[in-house]
């Protein structure tokens, strides 16, 4: 039976504070009236606050000042307004000013936010930037922006619990929420304090965290328990409380992998029946010095594909890090006909090409059902600029032509008309919708669109061509 705990607590949510709303202007914009004289860029200057270095489980007070404004070259008599307050250039929190320079906010927020900002709730002293954007008003009601320089304060957060030496374990609806359920997770010897947990599960399913030291025969101590601020959380990605704590919820049916990182006290659930990146090395990338990522094939698990040259003699393996690990090669399926077409043969488990050439590479990854296809890389023109127009049988005369050198070019046939240029491949391994696999031109480079939405639109005018570098990842329409 599943036990709850009463929520009582949430990481506060940060908001971000607009600027004020009055229309303020540049000194140095054109004015309807006569021109005064030029002057200096007018400035603020800041300083650290008297909260400058922060110990969570030292304070004693509610809010801490964080800045506090020194001076500035404003015309006397001017007003000083904060627009903006932001934290490491990406966060900000609510802030109050007392005094016309004394800039506050809450202690427990600013501590939310450094967690957020370092992915972490380690007890460490923590760099925080403070950048702070201000505005002077004259007494003639010019409005003025000030530029100013950048605060640093620390801050570190409070105490976490001590490291279970023996290790932890995951309680919950996967094997009953008792001390007999209680699951292993196995420490990750790669990294410090990780632990990791791959299963199946069959439905939604709640669970929690235990050090090995709550458990004792029998008996489970539910005051150890470590899980989310919120009860079925289904982030699978947050931080890890020890006080109130709720449940993590997972509505992933098949195999999952837990981990729990107890130096930053986080933890995260993902999907493992399917890896969401692939990677390639070989004995033309010194066996590990490069690892070739891989495009996925839009919305379709576990599935990639990427164009490449091999010279004879080639070999390869993959791999879903760009690492050694779970790395596969000639063990997985690979048809006859991508062994005929490449010359493929085993070689020590490696995958070798004997001709070379260049060759669209599909790759499918389902749990431990690995498949491997060598095919010939045609590429299509698709859409406007095509003769076949949005026909979803994609034609031969949209077919762009192959080199034969390494470093050769992928040429587009003429476009048909003006429109807008979309680009695909095929895999024969798959059937699949053409957006799935498609790419774009953009600023040069090749913008392969992947896991993402549609990309940005390239206008194309009739009887241009789109030529593309597949070893550079390079490209060009003209």
């Amino acid at each position: 039976m599943r036990k709850h705990l009463i929520y009582a607590g949430l990481f506060l949510t940060m908001m971000g504070f607009s600027a004020c709303n009055e229309d303020f202007k540049d000194w140095a914009d054109p004015q309807s009236n006569a021109p005064e004289d030029a002057v200096g860029q007018l400035t603020a200057t800041y300083a650290a606050g008297q909260d400058a270095n922060i110990v969570i489980d030292e304070a004693t007070t509610d809010s801490v000042e964080i800045a506090r404004l020194s001076s500035t070259t404003a015309e006397e008599g001017s007003t000083i307004s904060f627009n903006s307050l932001t934290l490491n250039d990406n966060y900000t929190v609510p802030y109050v000013v007392e005094g016309g320079n004394s800039i506050k906010v809450a202690l427990a927020q600013l501590d939310s936010v450094t967690q957020l900002a370092y992915k972490s709730r380690a007890s460490v002293s923590r760099e925080l930037k403070i950048a702070i954007k201000a505005s002077a008003t004259t007494s003639s009601g010019q409005g003025i922006q000030l530029s100013g320089n950048d605060v640093t304060i620390n801050l570190t957060p409070g105490a976490t619990p001590a490291v279970d030496p023996v290790g932890y374990y995951v309680v919950g609806d996967f094997k009953g929420w008792n001390a007999a359920g209680a699951i292993a997770m196995t420490k990750d010897p790669n990294a410090e304090n990780l632990y990791t947990l791959e299963l199946d599960n069959t439905g939604s399913s709640y669970f929690k965290f235990f050090p090995a030291s709550a458990i004792d025969g029998d008996n489970l101590n539910w005051d150890k328990a470590l899980g989310s601020s919120v009860d079925g959380d289904t982030s699978g990605d947050s931080f890890i409380v020890w006080t109130n704590t709720q449940a993590v919820k997972v509505d992933m049916v098949g195999k999952i992998k837990i981990t729990l990182d107890v130096t930053n006290y986080r933890f995260t659930v993902k999907d493992n029946s399917a890896p969401t990146e692939l990677y390639m090395t070989g004995s033309a990338y010194s066996w590990g010095g490069t690892w070739n990522q891989f495009i996925p094939v839009n919305s379709t698990k576990g599935a990639f594909w990427g164009i490449y040259y091999f010279s004879a003699g080639d070999e390869v393996k993959f791999a879903p890090q760009a690492g050694w690990g779970n790395d596969f090669g000639f063990n997985a399926t690979i048809s006859d006909a991508s062994i005929q077409l490449a010359g493929l043969s085993d070689s020590g488990g490696n995958i070798k090409v004997a001709n070379a050439g260049w060759y669209m590479v599909y790759v499918s990854v389902i749990g431990t059902d690995r498949v491997v296809a060598f095919e010939k890389p045609n590429v299509y023109l698709m859409g406007d600029t095509s003769y076949d127009g949005w026909n979803s049988q994609l034609g031969d005369q949209d077919l762009f032509t192959i080199p034969t050198a390494s470093d050769g070019e992928f040429v587009s046939p003429a476009f048909a008309k003006d429109g807008e240029v979309r680009i695909c491949v095929h895999p024969e391994a798959a059937a699949t919708d053409w957006w799935k696999t498609e790419f774009i031109v953009l600023s040069g480079q090749i913008a392969y669109r992947g896991n993402g939405g549609d990309q940005d639109r390239v206008q194309g005018q009739t009887g241009q061509k789109v030529y593309l570098n597949f070893g550079t990842n390079t490209g060009k329409i003209e």
